[in-house]
């Protein structure tokens, strides 16, 4: 437990100039987009939702919240289960549905299915660097700790988190979504603040996400649009 909560620096990778990145050969990943396109990005979850050595893959995320955005998720290719409200609900290719706020959620691979769950996704409201900031971070450091062979950290997940206006949903709570997402905020907000003081963690590294590089990627790509 000391490791999954203490501080434990792992190798970073230097993603901040690729896209998309691909973790584990191309098994999962994720793609940006610009502004001019009607989606955010794109990712992909492995079959069975697992990397190549059988380890659970974090593309298919734990259960969380948004406090700023409702999130629309439009299945490209391959099948998914998403977990909403204590449903299961089964997406194929070109199903879409809509996550509103303050509703926890996650989703996975479609058990048994042969091929990757491809999805885009956007928010109602966009915080373009914020958003890409959280998601470089995250999925990399999480595959830099799988190829460390090391647990990720909470504490650190949670400054990710935080700094996103997505807390996790570590202690599901009776008494509706409104009480069980203050709780989850309240919690993922303290996680992050040990994380900053008592250990040090950031809400973003260069070799992971570099604004510089982000904001000249969407500005040629809006050129192109033009």
């Amino acid at each position: 437990m000391g490791a999954l909560l203490g501080r434990l620096e792992v190798p970073r990778t230097n993603v901040a100039d690729q896209n998309p990145i691909k973790y584990d050969g191309d098994l999962g990943g994720q793609e940006f987009n610009t502004p001019s396109h009607r989606y955010f990005g794109k990712q992909w979850v492995p079959v069975e939702n697992q990397w190549s050595d059988g380890s659970p893959s974090f593309m298919a995320p734990v259960s969380h919240f948004h406090l700023l955005q409702t999130e629309t998720f439009h299945i490209d290719s391959g099948s998914g289960l998403w977990y909403i409200k204590g449903k299961t609900i089964r997406l194929d290719a070109g199903d879409t549905i809509i996550i509103p706020r303050f509703v926890a959620h996650r989703f996975i691979n479609l058990p048994g299915s042969k091929e990757p769950l491809v999805f885009s996704w956007r928010y109602d409201s966009q915080y373009w660097e914020m958003e890409e900031r959280f998601f470089r971070n995250t999925l990399t450091y999480l595959d830099d700790c799988r190829k460390a062979a090391v647990a990720p950290s909470i504490l650190q997940l949670c400054v990710f988190l935080a700094d996103c206006w997505m807390p996790g949903e570590f202690i599901p709570c009776r008494g509706g979504d409104y009480i069980n997402c203050a709780v989850n905020t309240l919690l993922t907000s303290l996680l992050a603040f040990i994380g900053r003081v008592l250990y040090g963690y950031k809400g973003s590294y260069p070799e992971y996400y570099d604004p510089a590089i982000s904001r000249k990627r969407i500005a040629e790509g809006s050129k192109k649009c033009d």
